[in-house]
């Protein structure tokens, strides 16, 4: 399992302060040691094809912010969760699924994220697989890449859309011995992974994800470059004391990060996990599901669910907190960004049209084509209600594509 970050003397700051600590790093994390980063000069913004991350669009979806959850995994003071338990507290179905596994040897075999498999393929979300290397980053040789190819590969013949989040916060772990090696191997170890487990497999997208640090430039040495991520994020969690409330606060944590990783690639922006303490939860997800327009490439948001060193649960947890995390979350604002609303609804019935010479075939790991929701749909075989759509396929009248599917 992961390791325990705190060391008594946290303990004993967090006692002397009289208040829980909303500080990060709760089941893998130390404490953030700088602010956040300043404004970044960036050049023009430049355009990148980039992979189909394969966010459901019937999934839980907040001004347009896919929205998806860390289930604890029982190593802590909150039990094992199951994604189907959260689904069924929140009422709605998350679009991410995030897990934990640790690289100790030559060889991976992926059980600790083979054993929610079941679950995961259940919850039909995207699979965040924080895979973390405990050998050095030199011992994760391209063998020991295509064993980890192979992990994922079980994930994606299931259907399931993988997000490769390989040595997160990497900047953070080798200073906490967690990690071993430099910014130089792990690079090396980086493009190892991308080329055997992202490159070849269209349903993988390799997640960058660093911790907070002080400046951009602190981070530079640790970027692979644009040819080899498919997705960006970083890790941040708000102290005590922070205004949560602030949308100064997510530009302190994330502007800077974004302005250099995400906007002058192109490159999707996701924030793999954060998480607030008691006082500061719902404030915080309030911020986080209000910044899409001032960062357009922001899709998705995973959030800690687990009591570890803070209570980051907002909904295995007290009734009132849950009640205003429903009010939060299921409140929509996604009607300019396509989908079917804020995941409340079940997918409709799947059906499978009959080949003819006009139909087009499903992508692979994509939803199949729905019914249509009225009987003017009848004879309808491409392009139709629930049908996957593009600029280059079209929908038939009466629906138009929204989100990459005829509604």
């Amino acid at each position: 399992m992961k390791n325990s970050f705190y060391t008594a003397a946290l303990a004993a700051m967090t006692a002397s302060m009289g208040a829980t600590m909303s500080v990060p790093r709760a089941g893998n994390y130390p404490i953030e040691k700088n602010p956040g980063f300043g404004n970044v000069a960036v050049g023009q913004v430049q355009k990148r094809a980039t992979k189909d991350l394969g966010l459901p669009d019937d999934t839980l979806k907040t001004n347009c912010i896919s929205i998806g959850f860390l289930p604890s995994e029982g190593d802590s003071a909150s039990p094992r969760y199951t994604m189907a338990q959260i689904n069924g507290a929140l009422g709605a179905q998350s679009s991410t699924y995030g897990w934990y596994a640790q690289i100790t040897s030559s060889g991976f075999d992926g059980s600790q994220l083979l054993a929610v498999k079941e679950d995961i393929v259940a919850s039909g979300a995207v699979f965040v697989a924080s895979v973390m290397p405990s050998i050095d980053f030199s011992a994760v040789t391209e063998d020991v890449a295509k064993q980890v190819a192979s992990v994922m590969k079980q994930f994606t013949d299931a259907g399931v859309t993988v997000w490769l989040r390989y040595a997160h916060e990497m900047n953070w772990y080798v200073t906490d011995g967690t990690y071993h090696g430099d910014a130089s191997s792990f690079q090396t170890s980086w493009k190892n992974i991308y080329n055997a487990a992202c490159k070849g497999n269209d349903k993988v997208s390799c997640f960058w994800s660093p911790n907070q640090a002080g400046s951009v430039s602190d981070l530079q040495p640790w970027w692979p470059g644009e040819e080899y991520v498919d997705l960006v994020g970083i890790d941040c969690y708000p102290r005590s004391g922070d205004d949560t409330s602030s949308n100064e606060l997510f530009d302190r944590f994330y502007g800077g990060f974004y302005d250099a990783f995400s906007k002058p690639y192109g490159l999707p922006f996701a924030i793999g996990e954060t998480g607030a303490g008691t006082g500061q939860k719902v404030q915080w997800l309030k911020t986080l599901v209000n910044q899409k327009e001032k960062y357009p490439n922001y899709v998705s948001m995973s959030w800690f669910e687990f009591d570890k060193e803070a209570d980051f649960r907002i909904v295995m947890t007290d009734a009132g907190t849950l009640s205003q995390t429903k009010d939060i979350l299921l409140a929509g604002g996604n009607d300019q960004c396509g989908g079917s609303g804020n995941g409340t609804t079940p997918p409709p019935q799947t059906q499978n049209p009959a080949p003819s010479a006009t139909s087009k075939p499903a992508a692979s790991g994509t939803s199949q084509p729905v019914s249509s929701p009225t009987n003017s749909g009848a004879g309808c075989d491409w392009g139709c209600w629930g049908w996957d759509c593009s600029a280059s396929v079209p929908c038939q009248e009466p629906w138009t594509c929204k989100g990459g599917y005829c509604k």
